[in-house]
């Protein structure tokens, strides 16, 4: 009986080891596909996040591009306005220069030009209308002089009856000038 009772502990215990046996095999291969399956998970996470990253550094330095452009773009206008303001300063005084008298004469022969020989009327600042009225004298030209216009110089001259009107002040001259040369002082400020 005893030699029974061991025979059958040892094939309870043989059958008791099959079992934790086939249960280990078991989980071993329940934990190899759960690591496979994560695995599998974190190489396809890995590169996605790779690619996010990778796009939003591009999309941080085409921003961080377009941001230093918008700055130099804002520098250069900033430069630009001040070529102007300085301008308008030094012209501010020209009235007093011995060169206004030719600037004078220059602009009211250009905007009589621009009339085609009718009958004018210039409109001057009250300061020019003794010099305005010497330089038609000396042109040998009889045309209305009023001062009626607040300008650094120059004239604004039109047809008797305001169908054509020519403004040939330092103001407008100015102003003109302006598109111009924005384009001419951009290109030197690109090293153009």
């Amino acid at each position: 009986m005893t030699k029974e009772l061991i025979q059958a502990v040892e094939e309870s215990a043989q059958e008791e080891i099959s079992s934790i046996r086939e249960h280990a095999a078991a989980q071993v291969i329940r934990i190899k596909e759960e690591a496979r399956a994560e695995g599998e998970k974190l190489r396809q996470h890995h590169p996605e996040y790779w690619k996010s990253i990778a796009a939003a550094r591009r999309t941080t330095i085409v921003a961080a591009r377009e941001k230093a452009k918008l700055k130099l773009l804002q520098i250069k206008e900033e430069i630009f306005e001040e070529t102007f303001r300085h301008a308008e300063e030094e012209l501010a005084g020209f009235r007093d220069s011995s060169r206004y008298e030719g600037f004078l004469n220059y602009v009211i022969l250009e905007a009589l030009a621009e009339l085609d020989g009718a009958s004018a009327v210039l409109r001057v600042d009250k300061r020019d209308v003794a010099l305005c009225t010497s330089i038609l004298k000396t042109l040998s030209q009889s045309h209305a002089v009023i001062a009626d216009i607040e300008s650094m110089g120059g004239v604004i001259a039109s047809t008797t009856d305001e169908s054509v009107i020519v403004k040939n002040t330092i103001e407008s001259r100015l102003k003109r000038s302006r598109e111009v040369l924005r384009k001419e002082i951009f290109s030197i400020l690109d090293g153009g």
